[in-house]
């Protein structure tokens, strides 16, 4: 039996200049990741006929795609082109659709608004296709279905030859109105045709860049890739996901039971975990509290702590001290120690994890200083030094990092590293 193959057509010359992020296709895939169906293809074009006739034709002949989702162009605007492409590719015409215009007049009526004639557009209907109700706006979708002679290859690389159905489905572009479609319609036709589901899980890690990892399992990958693909999503500053996915859960399961004994230290969720979410977790079970006291992330670690609902149980509160007055009035930072250390330094931040732990009577606190950027950097202290000092039951675990010469990325990063290791050292309590 084959697998089934999908391909996403995303449409629009916003996308392709950047000043739209394409963040349909994405929510589509995961929609779809999340009902066992993966996405083979996916290719974004400009609003072009010709462009999106070849690439509709592109994706069946070439890909094989059993289902294949075009999203943008079925607005009243002169771009929106997507149904032309579709009638003169299935060699169909349209009708003007009565009932539905006097639906879409009846709407507009409601709203007080006189019904643009550009609107008359989208009272059209298909002739040969079928029509697929928008319940939050105007523009509806289309669904064809047509049958090509195709190869199809099950998960073990048989070729078998058939005859199938293949499925195209024209939504707008605009996101509730596409999400809206593709929930009620499109997600449960292809429902009905997927006969062999895949399973996805992803092992989350932080602390430990992309290569180190590969190494470490690099045989694992080797002798399972027949059967089960393994990839390395970097997420920006927080850490990579392993992602596995295969036909067979039983053995998704082994390989991530596998994987983890072997770089455990890094591992702190699994799938949708969140970070704080985990730490959050931790907290809670051990009964503990927190506070802060923060000068160069500018209290940016204390946003991702009270993320999570829930988190005045723990997180006491904090003190964005970015100027020494404050480390020293506010936190209670001795003069002299800044004076004959600097403010970024191991005896500094000793004292902010320490004062702001006793001063909210809180289990534990942190605290962080350093030097974002991109001035104020010395030779003896660059840009990127970062201090971490965190208090717990009288002990002090300091940090130092050689950051990069970015200030957002010093910032975002020296919260990510805090976190991990306020992390590791409540799983070891």
């Amino acid at each position: 039996m084959g697998i089934m193959r999908v391909g996403i057509i995303t449409i629009g010359n916003e996308l392709l200049s950047g000043f739209t992020l394409d963040r349909n296709a994405a929510w589509i895939g995961q929609q779809l990741l999340s009902s066992g169906i993966k996405v083979n293809v996916h290719h974004t074009i400009p609003d072009d006929f010709g462009v999106i006739y070849d690439t509709l034709e592109y994706q069946l002949k070439e890909w094989e795609c059993d289902h294949i989702i075009v999203t943008g162009g079925l607005g009243p605007t002169v771009d929106d082109i997507t149904v032309s492409a579709f009638l003169e590719y299935f060699d169909d015409s349209h009708e003007f659709d009565k009932e539905y215009w006097e639906i879409l007049c009846e709407r507009f009526k409601k709203l007080n608004f006189k019904m643009p004639n550009l609107n008359k557009n989208q009272a059209y209907k298909s002739k040969k296709g079928s029509m697929i109700p928008n319940l939050v706006g105007t523009a509806r979708g289309l669904h064809y279905t047509a049958k090509h002679d195709s190869i199809l290859r099950d998960v073990k690389g048989l070729i078998t030859g058939d005859k199938n159905k293949v499925n195209f489905y024209a939504l707008p572009g605009v996101p509730k109105e596409m999400k809206s479609m593709f929930t009620n319609y499109v997600l449960p036709e292809i429902e009905k045709t997927n006969k062999k589901k895949v399973v996805c899980k992803s092992i989350r890690t932080t602390g430990v860049p992309e290569s180190i990892l590969q190494e470490k399992i690099t045989d694992i990958i080797e002798s399972n890739k027949d059967d089960c693909d393994i990839a390395f999503l970097p997420h920006r500053m927080l850490g990579v996901d392993i992602r596995l996915t295969s036909s067979d859960s039983e053995l998704v399961d082994r390989l991530i039971l596998l994987i983890v004994s072997r770089i455990e230290k890094y591992v702190y969720g699994y799938d949708n975990d969140k970070l704080e979410q985990v730490i959050a977790n931790l907290f809670l079970k051990n009964n503990l509290t927190i506070s802060t006291a923060e000068s160069c992330t500018s209290g940016l670690l204390a946003a991702r702590l009270t993320d999570v609902p829930g988190s005045s149980k723990y997180f006491k509160g904090g003190s964005v001290c970015y100027s020494n007055e404050l480390k020293i009035n506010d936190v209670g930072v001795d003069k002299d120690l800044i004076e004959r250390y600097g403010a970024v330094s191991e005896e500094v931040v000793e004292s902010l994890a320490k004062n702001i732990a006793k001063k909210n009577n809180s289990d534990i606190g942190i605290g962080i200083t350093g030097i974002a950027g991109p001035d104020g950097g010395t030779e003896k202290k660059p840009v990127g030094l970062v201090f971490v000092g965190i208090f717990y039951k009288n002990n002090l675990y300091i940090k130092k990092y050689n950051l990069t010469p970015d200030r957002t990325t010093n910032r975002e990063l020296t919260v990510i590293l805090c976190l991990n290791e306020v992390r590791k050292i409540l799983i070891n309590l």
